[in-house]
């Protein structure tokens, strides 16, 4: 190595010690000191060395509110200096980078972001974080009108923690989203299919109000397929059967609203 290199090198591992120090209580120091040092050794540190300052600087600026487009950038570049030397870290920093630009708005961005890193089929994080992600995900492919890829990425991080009692409420929104994806996208039988799962499992909740939506909504997709049916669709006359049993036996406003909403909505397709 050559002199000025040398000295390059013992400057920008300088910077990175102070930046250390001052890592949990002075971040904004600590992301100063680490741009010096990852822009001081370029070209005479490791391709290692300065992926893991990278990734330094990713983690110092994640705690940080309001800076998720420079937050998305950063984690993009430290996810391109990890590439090569190691897959967890790229697909990790892509998918930092992925979920910061989907908190900024900036969809677009986001479900290009987002695809690179899901590509490799590698699970980065537990299962309850991946099922984030691919809310996230779903999300931003929805507001861009792209329901069905929506619909999977719902359905996707709701089978991840299927399983798990403890994360019943997010499977449960992650099931109500995909069948309202899939609703916006015409396909009515796997909607209609997906919306009863959801009020299954707002049904295992306790969740009167959401189960009676999801029920309602499954109703009128199987009203509109076969508009004749007489008394109207099984679904709604089951769920007006339900309401007005705890009407009887366990009276509240919630219970209240959602029988008034069941029997107005009832009463519409029988006019129809």
């Amino acid at each position: 190595m050559l002199s000025g290199e040398g000295e390059s090198a013992a400057e920008a591992a300088r910077l990175a010690d102070l930046a250390a120090m001052r890592l949990l209580d002075q971040p904004g120091d600590a992301e100063r000191y680490l741009r010096q040092a990852i822009s001081c050794g370029s070209g005479t540190l490791t391709d290692e060395h300065l992926a893991r300052l990278s990734s330094q600087l990713v983690m110092v600026m994640s705690g940080q509110r309001g800076r998720e487009t420079e937050l998305a950038e950063a984690a993009q570049q430290a996810a391109a200096r990890w590439a090569g030397i190691s897959e967890p870290d790229t697909v990790h920093l892509g998918l930092v980078a992925a979920r910061a630009l989907h908190r900024a708005g900036r969809h677009s961005e986001a479900v290009a972001a987002f695809a690179a890193p899901l590509a490799a089929h590698t699970t980065p994080y537990p299962p309850l974080e991946m099922a984030l992600v691919f809310g996230q995900y779903g999300r931003s492919l929805k507001l861009l009108g792209r329901y069905r890829a929506a619909a999977q990425q719902f359905l996707d991080g709701a089978r991840l923690i299927a399983t798990d009692p403890a994360h019943r409420e997010l499977c449960a929104e992650l099931t109500w989203s995909a069948a309202s994806a899939l609703d916006s996208c015409d396909a009515d039988d796997q909607a209609r299919d997906t919306y009863l799962r959801a009020a299954r499992l707002w049904e295992e909740l306790g969740q009167i109000s959401k189960r009676a939506r999801c029920v309602r909504s499954a109703a009128w997709l199987e009203f509109w397929s076969d508009p004749a049916q007489p008394g109207g669709p099984a679904a709604m006359r089951e769920l007006l059967t339900e309401l007005e049993y705890l009407e009887r036996t366990a009276p509240s406003a919630v219970v209240r609203i959602e029988l008034a909403n069941t029997r107005r909505q009832l009463a519409d397709m029988q006019e129809s």
